[in-house]
Order: C-alpha cells, then sequence, then structure tokens
C-alpha cells in the first residue's frame, strides 16, 4: 500500500501537536510497512515566517522517509491579520475572504500541481490538520482517495464555509475523540459512513523519575504542573490567576511549575510559588509529571491533548477545564481526572487531591490504564491499516 501524509510543515524541529502525530504516525506505519511519502513546505512552524524558507524545496530521504518540499505562498500581512482577527472574534467573511484567507494561511500552489499529479500513484493521501491552505487547497484535487485528520476545535476557523466543503469532500474523516467527531458532526452534517473515531498514537514505553526532577530543578513540596504553549489561546492566564486565588485563600504551599515555550507574563509571587522552567528537555518534561500533584491543561480548545496522555502514563492524575468537551471527555471516560468551570470548582478540585493523595494516584493509575488500553501504537497502527485505509467502507464504531 502506498500513502501520502499532506501537512503544512513537517519535521523534527516543526513544534505543534499535529506535526508531531503527522510525523510519528508517519514512521509507525512505515515501520508497519506502510509505503509512506510526504507533501509539505519548506517552512519550519507555524511560529517562524512561513515563506522563509528554512528547509531547502525538492525530494530527500528523511528518518527514513521520503519528503517532498515545496515553497510557500507569501502573504500580504496586514489583509491576513485583519481578516485572522475577524475570525478570531467569531465574525463570519464573506465566500471571496475566505478563499483569500486560506490562499495565505500556508499554501503552496507547487505542492498542489505536485499532488494533482501524483495522485494517483496514491492509495491514500491524508491531510492534516484542518486549518490551512495545504489540506483545503490539496485535498480539492484528490477528492476520490482524501483522507482528513483535522485535529478539529469549535473556534473561528471551523465555522468558515470554505472549512465545511473541506470536510464534505473528504473520502473519509479520522477522529482523536467521540468530542471532536460529534463536533464535526454538529457543523457538517457527516455521514457515519466517512466517519472514524480512531484515536492518535502515544509513546507508551518510557520512564519517568520525579526524584530526579526535584534535585535538578530544587522544587520541594507539591506542584501542579502545565506544559505546552504558554499564551492565551491555551488558557494559561486563567490558570495563574486561578491558581494565585488558590493559595491566597487557602494559605496552602503549592506551587505551579510551568514548561513551554510561550509570552505570558508570569507574575512574581512570594516564596517562588510560580516556576517558569520554559524550554526543558523531554526527559525533563516527563520527570516533572511524575514529580506533580496533577497536571492541570486549562485550554478550551484541544482535539487530543498528548500531555495529558503523558500525565497519566506518569500515573499523575489531570484537572482540565470543563468548558473543553475533549479534555473533559477524556477525564470522565478514564476516570484519571476531574474538571473545573470555575474557580470554585478549581478550589475544590485542587485542595480534594492536596487531601486525598491515596485517591489521587488510583486516578493517575486509572488514566494510565486508559491511554495503554486506547492509545498505544500497535492498537492505532491496526485501525489504520485495517479500517483507515481499508478498500471497502470504513467501520464507524469507536475505539
Amino acid at each position: 500500500m502506498r500513502v501520502a501524509f499532506v501537512a503544512p510543515f513537517f519535521g523534527a524541529r516543526a513544534a505543534g501537536g499535529a506535526e508531531a502525530e503527522c510525523r510519528k504516525t508517519a514512521l509507525r506505519l512505515a515501520a508497519a510497512g506502510v509505503q509512506v511519502e510526504i507533501f509539505t513546505t519548506c517552512a519550519l512552524d507555524l511560529h517562524h515566517e512561513w515563506n522563509v524558507r528554512f528547509h531547502r524545496a525538492g525530494s530527500r530521504v528523511e528518518d527514513g522517509l521520503a519528503v517532498r518540499r515545496f515553497p510557500a505562498e507569501g502573504r500580504e500581512l496586514g489583509s491576513f491579520n485583519a481578516l485572522n482577527a475577524r475570525l478570531m472574534a467569531g465574525r463570519r467573511l464573506s465566500p471571496r475572504e475566505e478563499t483569500g484567507f486560506m490562499a495565505m494561511h500556508v499554501n503552496s500552489l507547487d505542492l498542489c500541481r505536485a499532488l494533482a499529479d501524483a495522485r494517483r500513484a496514491y492509495d491514500w493521501i491524508c491531510f492534516i490538520p484542518y486549518l490551512f491552505g495545504t489540506t483545503v487547497f490539496g485535498s480539492r484535487v484528490c477528492p476520490d482517495n482524501a483522507i482528513l485528520i483535522p485535529c478539529l476545535h469549535d473556534e473561528g476557523y471551523a465555522h468558515m464555509r470554505i472549512v465545511a466543503d473541506t470536510f464534505r469532500r473528504a473520502r473519509r474523516v479520522v477522529f482523536h475523540t467521540r468530542a471532536e467527531q460529534e463536533l464535526a458532526a454538529r457543523l457538517y452534517g457527516l455521514p457515519a459512513e466517512r466517519s472514524l473515531l480512531v484515536g492518535e498514537g502515544i509513546d507508551t514505553d518510557f520512564t519517568a523519575d520525579g526524584d530526579r526532577f526535584r534535585r535538578k530543578y530544587g522544587i520541594p513540596g507539591p506542584f501542579l504542573f502545565y506544559a505546552g504553549r504558554k499564551d492565551e489561546t491555551k488558557n494559561v492566564p486563567l490558570l495563574l490567576r486561578y491558581f494565585l486565588a488558590f493559595r491566597r485563600r487557602n494559605f496552602v504551599d503549592l506551587r505551579l511549575v510551568l514548561a513551554g515555550p510561550g509570552g505570558v507574563a508570569v507574575p512574581r509571587t512570594e516564596k517562588g510559588a510560580i516556576v517558569d522552567l520554559g524550554y526543558v528537555p523531554e526527559q525533563d518534561k516527563r520527570d516533572a509529571h511524575a514529580a506533580a500533584l496533577a497536571f492541570c491543561q486549562p485550554s478550551l480548545n484541544e482535539s487530543f491533548s498528548i500531555v495529558i496522555m503523558e500525565s497519566w502514563l506518569c500515573g499523575v492524575p489531570c484537572l482540565v477545564h470543563a468548558g473543553c468537551a475533549v479534555t473533559r471527555e477524556h477525564a470522565a471516560r478514564s476516570g484519571g481526572g476531574l474538571y473545573f468551570g470555575s474557580f470554585a470548582e478549581f478550589d475544590k478540585c485542587v485542595a480534594y487531591l492536596l487531601a486525598n493523595p491515596g485517591i489521587a494516584r488510583r486516578m493517575g493509575a486509572a488514566g494510565r490504564r486508559y491511554v495503554r488500553a486506547n492509545y498505544a501504537w500497535d492498537r492505532i497502527v491496526e485501525r489504520y491499516r485495517t479500517e483507515v485505509f481499508a478498500t471497502s467502507s470504513p467501520a464507524a464504531d469507536p475505539p
């Protein structure tokens, strides 16, 4: 079987959950005997200028995968930012404005032309994620064998007509969670036979040492942990406010440890209550998970959340925002976490975990079982091979 993956960015240095998923899924499928090729741009990732050629255009082998890179189109920054601001505010664009926006949102005409020429050479062509020009325009040249892996959030982009058209044109759509699948059904009316609930693969074979983390970074006592982008889109300012309010109200020597990039201002606090580590190596992040009282994921826009799965694999419970259907579903299905929709609920959840360490450990263990049962790579690869890439109508049953 020959399969292509199409993504706006690709590579070990490309930051972002969808980029990591694309690369790991492609590598795992290739290791299982699927012939995999990658179509992508020369850009590094979403956080760097898109029309700057970080990678050289052309074809080469990267980590054993055939990768074809194409220059991304330029963009008129003022026009793009104005349209983007309207979308982020929940306002509608005209059809012409939507097309113009997607033409600037990481798009490559050369990539689309190459796909059109080569589309019959592949059994399936997978597009990830949904909100970029490489997916919207690329999938239009190969509707008969296009598979969409959307990483869908309930955000302004998801309500665009051009996005709805992309979902409806795709031969199959692959979802990570039931909540994501149900959102797409509400927005686009997808028929069940084209909608597959598959999940996302997680690396489960790793070790973590909480004591090692405490020794290296000098952090005593209980702490909540957050890892990821520290910005408004991840709702980190809310986490900071709630955490400081919890400390003031309860007089507890609890810390909040942050890891990852981002520009949110971290307030100065007494006794180092908030510790911002910035970027840390992957092993240090896993060790931090293992040392934490709980991992807190305040984001409202998640289609899966790998960091929650990593926390559970370390045996640590999670605290998530009730306003995110995906992470709330994970917590409820697994029994591995709690969720909050207000400061009062956040306060009660953290206090409960502090007062009940045995229950917290059992919640973390339940989360670990949930991850291994549903998202271990052997299970995900098998679902891709037998269902996503099936020649007959795909099954609609969840994992």
